[in-house]
């Protein structure tokens, strides 16, 4: 795999085919945007790259030298995964990072090490980053991983160069889907929608128990349309089966009235994400105004920045369930 072989994000991939031809490869960076959009991925191809032993290797890694391969299985011995153990990532593993740089790197040109979910540092392996960045080693690569930069220290922040990961565009996650999956072309339509701009929350919605869950918040929010307090509380209870179930049926709900905000818009059925829901939302979109749609979408994204907080989630649920226009 190489640049070539990634799809979407050609502004930091032409960031770092610039970087590499003009061998100015910094000491430390910080990869941010939303889970699974290709932070790590594309980590691992900028350290492939940088240290090809290609005879081409000016912007991009030729996958078939040794240290590429040897990156590629994560096997090379100046390439390091860090990773939390538990909740945070300790010390210790700062420690035994700053361990390895007082050496020269075994084969490579560069030592990299990703921390991944650099944002569950704790408070002491932080400040002994922070020591290791204000002195830095010209053979050493430091790429910071996260999906939470405004939790990292800004004097963390201020000392990386800063890759910011958009989430991808739908068409991009349909061609994936279809192309490199198999998929037939409405289900990847669906999943790309319902992703969120991330390919690998497209590919976890890709199981049975997905595809169930989004049948059962469907009907349950058929039932709720007179707006009973016992239907109410129930689609509430199914939405806090746990706390992945909830992102997603948070998600679904969101899509639904997206869906039914578009249609009412525009007429065109064939740009809904729920294409094969288009009865119910055709409906939706009939029985409730513009304003009252965005409302809705307005309580969805609000109970969803609640519960970050560890709220409590029943109570959260039925307050929006509540507050939601049928």
């Amino acid at each position: 795999m190489s640049f070539r072989d990634v799809l979407g994000h050609e502004k930091q991939i032409e960031i770092f085919r610039k970087t590499l031809s003009q061998r100015r490869i910094g000491h430390a960076y910080l990869f941010s945007g939303i889970p699974a959009v290709g932070k790590k991925t594309l980590a691992r191809e900028f350290a492939k790259a940088f240290n090809c032993q290609g005879e081409d290797a000016r912007q991009d890694s030729c996958g078939k030298c040794f240290s590429c391969r040897k990156i590629e299985r994560g096997s090379h011995p100046d390439f390091f995964c860090i990773e939390a153990e538990g909740q945070f990532i300790r010390i210790n593993a700062v420690r035994q990072i700053q361990e390895q740089m007082k050496f020269k790197p075994l084969e490579a040109k560069y030592r990299v090490f990703i921390i991944d979910n650099a944002d569950k540092m704790n408070d002491q392996a932080a400040n002994a980053l922070l020591k290791t960045l204000e002195e830095p080693s010209p053979v050493n690569v430091l790429i910071l991983i996260t999906s939470r930069p405004y939790s990292l220290p800004a004097t963390i922040i201020s000392r990386c160069r800063h890759i910011r990961f958009n989430p991808l565009s739908n068409n991009i996650i349909v061609q994936f889907l279809i192309d490199r999956m198999g998929m037939e072309e409405q289900k990847a339509l669906l999943l790309a929608g319902l992703s969120g701009g991330s390919i690998g929350r497209a590919l976890e919605l890709n199981n049975e128990d997905v595809i169930a869950y989004r049948m059962g918040t469907f009907e349950l929010l058929a039932g709720t349309r007179n707006s009973e307090p016992f239907s109410l509380i129930t689609f509430a209870s199914f939405l806090a089966q746990d706390k992945k179930g909830i992102k997603m049926g948070l998600d679904i709900l969101s899509s639904c009235f997206r869906d039914a905000l578009v249609f009412k818009e525009t007429r065109k059925a064939q740009i809904l994400i729920n294409q094969d829901k288009f009865s119910f939302i055709a409906v939706m979109a009939a029985r409730l105004s513009g304003e009252q749609i965005l409302q809705n979408i307005a309580q969805i994204e609000k109970a969803g920045q609640i519960l970050e907080q560890n709220v409590n989630k029943s109570l959260t649920l039925e307050t929006m369930a509540f507050k939601l226009n049928y």
